[in-house]
């Protein structure tokens, strides 16, 4: 045979070509390793509406989990409820217990305050005090002094100190820029305090004899006292008892921080809590931690959002807290109560704990409860399971006993009427098998002994020889070769090897019949011969190949077979021609007709069924370019033969 001129110039590239859509099966039946028999359906969307965790249990577990879950489920909400208003409880109690700590720190500190304050105004009344200030004139020399008003000042505010421990130094500050002081360190360091902050004695100066609250300052440490030491203080305008136009200066008291660390240092809000004080101007007042004084709090972002008698959560540093606050109406210094998260969830620890153990109690109750409800409940379908597994091994002798008249006794007897059927249908399959076995044997004699066949067309054979008819006696020869493989008896998988030679005794015919309008090449391995195929694997893909692209040519066709291996357990097949190619309706046509007996869906079909998704045919085509048809094909060796040529992977070399 030879490949007619210009037949490979007709091949274009199929890959975006058209090819077969996957066939929907119908639903096929499959039995499970304990025997049962289940369809499994096209049509997965109920499947897809059952949770898996349900789908493959048994009913005992699907009621079990029913019921747990109808009851447990309004138990752990029901809980989860009640622990929501623990924490709500306790924050509120919480709330309320530190607004009153809070209440109570700021009635003794302003007692305390309102002390210093009395202090302050008894100086102020001290007229003859006052009258030395107004009265003092510089002395002889013209030196601005006046020693003997500047003792006698000095003296009344040592006097004015004995006794006061809270409060550290008395100072007057004149016009004149001279300074009286008692302080019972001996020096007068808070001078220079106000040369560091003059804006103390400006805001002194404004408010005109009202009293005005300092924030904290810090004294670096002296030879006086070796550590910090941290005061507020409290100061007012001093006027001229004769003309209060005139002013002489100002008073200030100094007090110890000491004093409020007594009041609030002591009070604790919570287990780690914090208590803040500062003034109106955001100045911190008091904190726990004295390296904190200097902080403004106006900086801080909690400071604006407190009302007062409100508590707020706040995030700082990544931890939660509720901050409340409660302002003075003495002198407007705010109190804020810092409470941590923590603390509050650690009092609600001793209810989570009781939640629980109640909801692990009433679990193990409602469980046991569950399964002895589920076990009385599925013992009757648990027996009829057992019964249905006998009835498949024998169904003589299989009876049930109906023990109520609910569905389950329903179903029961329907069961028993069921095995009789069973039984009855079984012996009418038997009588039918017989009768259709004889009917068979009846049919075989009455058919044509094949060997008549073969000596006939031998015969024909030697007289076409005889008479130098040697293309009729060829073809004789092919046609018989090919009878004789097609009804042969055996195995349906057979060896490349004779599937190809059957192959090219059809392409013979065929090329004969159509006068050589076509060639077909074969491009198969030889270490491929002994793999297993099935028979007559290529009959309909030819048959398509020349009946649908070659019958309507000219001439100069080509159709090319070819057989590699793909992977280790993969064959793949590919019958491909230069043909006129057909559209797609034309391939919906053709991919369900069946060509002697073997459709080309079929196969795709089988293939599937057998071996996984991975298998099956697939046919692309385009008008005027062709058609390409691939089938993927198992790895099966001949067992005669299992190395040799056809052992790619152990081939010694």
């Amino acid at each position: 045979m030879t490949r007619p001129k210009g037949g490979p110039g007709r091949f274009r590239d199929l890959s975006g070509a058209a090819s077969f859509p996957v066939v929907k099966r119908p639903a096929i039946p499959y039995t499970l390793t304990d025997g049962s028999v289940y369809t499994r359906s096209a049509d997965r969307r109920t499947d897809r509406m059952i949770p898996s965790l349900l789908r493959n249990r048994k009913l005992g577990s699907k009621l079990m989990l029913l019921l747990l879950t109808v009851i447990l489920a309004p138990l752990s909400l029901l809980g989860l409820l009640f622990y929501q208003n623990s924490v709500e409880w306790v924050e509120e109690k919480s709330d309320k217990e530190s607004l009153q700590v809070l209440n109570l720190v700021m009635q003794n500190a302003d007692e305390m305050l309102r002390g210093v304050e009395t202090q302050l105004l008894d100086i102020y009344n001290q007229d003859d005090i006052i009258a030395q200030l107004s009265g003092s004139v510089p002395d002889a020399a013209g030196s601005g002094e006046n020693p003997i008003a500047e003792d006698r000042i000095s003296r009344y505010l040592r006097d004015f100190l004995r006794g006061k421990d809270d409060v550290d130094s008395v100072y007057f500050l004149t016009e004149s820029g001279a300074t009286y002081f008692a302080d019972f360190r001996g020096a007068s360091l808070f001078t220079d305090q106000i040369g560091r902050n003059p804006q103390w004695l400006e805001r002194i100066a404004e408010e005109n004899g009202r009293i005005v609250w300092i924030p904290t300052y810090e004294i670096a440490p002296n030879r006086y006292s070796p550590d910090n030491s941290y005061y507020f203080a409290a100061g007012m305008s001093i006027r001229d008892v004769t003309d209060e136009l005139q002013a002489l200066g100002a008073l200030i008291i100094n007090v110890k921080i000491s004093s409020l660390d007594r009041l609030i240092g002591q009070v604790d809000v919570s287990p780690n809590g914090t208590i803040l004080v500062a003034d109106d101007s955001g100045n911190l007042i008091w904190h726990p931690n004295p390296r904190a004084f200097g902080t403004r709090m106006n900086e801080i972002p909690f400071y604006k959002a407190t009302k007062p008698g409100e508590f707020v959560r706040f995030e700082l540093n990544g931890e939660s807290y509720r901050i409340g606050r409660v302002a003075s109406g003495f002198n407007n210094w705010s109190y804020y109560a810092i409470v941590p998260q923590l603390d509050l969830d650690a009092q609600t620890e001793n209810q989570k704990r009781f939640l629980v153990v109640t909801i692990v109690a009433f679990s193990a109750l409602f469980l046991l409860l569950a399964w002895l409800t589920t076990h009385y409940i599925t013992k009757p379908i648990r027996q009829l399971v057992v019964a249905m597994k006998q009835i498949q091994k024998d169904s003589q002798g299989v009876k049930l006993q109906a023990q109520s008249n609910d569905e389950i006794g329903m179903l029961q007897m329907a069961f028993n009427g069921m095995r009789g059927r069973i039984n009855d249908l079984i012996q009418e399959v038997r009588i039918v098998s017989d009768k259709e076995k004889e009917a068979e044997i009846r049919a075989l004699q009455a058919q044509i002994n094949p060997h008549f066949v073969y000596n006939t067309l031998d015969a024909i054979n030697w007289l076409a020889i005889e008479k130098d008819e040697n293309e009729i006696s060829s073809m004789i020869t092919a046609l018989s070769d090919m009878m004789r493989y097609a009804i042969r008896p055996g195995a349906p998988w057979v060896r490349m090897e004779e599937e190809l030679q059957w192959a090219q005794n059809y392409a013979y015919l065929q090329e004969m019949r159509f006068e050589a309008k076509f060639a077909v090449e074969f491009d198969i391995p030889a270490e491929l011969l002994q793999l297993k195929v099935p028979r007559l694997l290529l009959q309909p893909y030819m048959e398509n190949a020349i009946l649908h692209g070659m019958e309507n040519l000219d001439g100069g066709g080509l159709i090319r077979v070819g057989l590699a291996l793909e992977s280790e357990d993969k064959l793949r097949l590919v019958v491909e021609d230069n043909g006129v190619g057909m559209t797609s309706e034309r391939m919906d046509s053709i991919k369900s007709r069946k060509s002697h007996g073997i459709g080309i869906t079929n196969m795709d079909d089988r293939l599937k069924l057998e071996y996984g998704a991975g298998y099956g045919v697939q046919v692309e085509s385009e008008p005027g370019r062709g058609t390409r048809v691939t089938v993927v094909l198992p790895v099966i060796r001949d067992e005669n033969n299992p190395r040799g040529e056809t052992d790619l992977w152990h081939t010694e070399r």
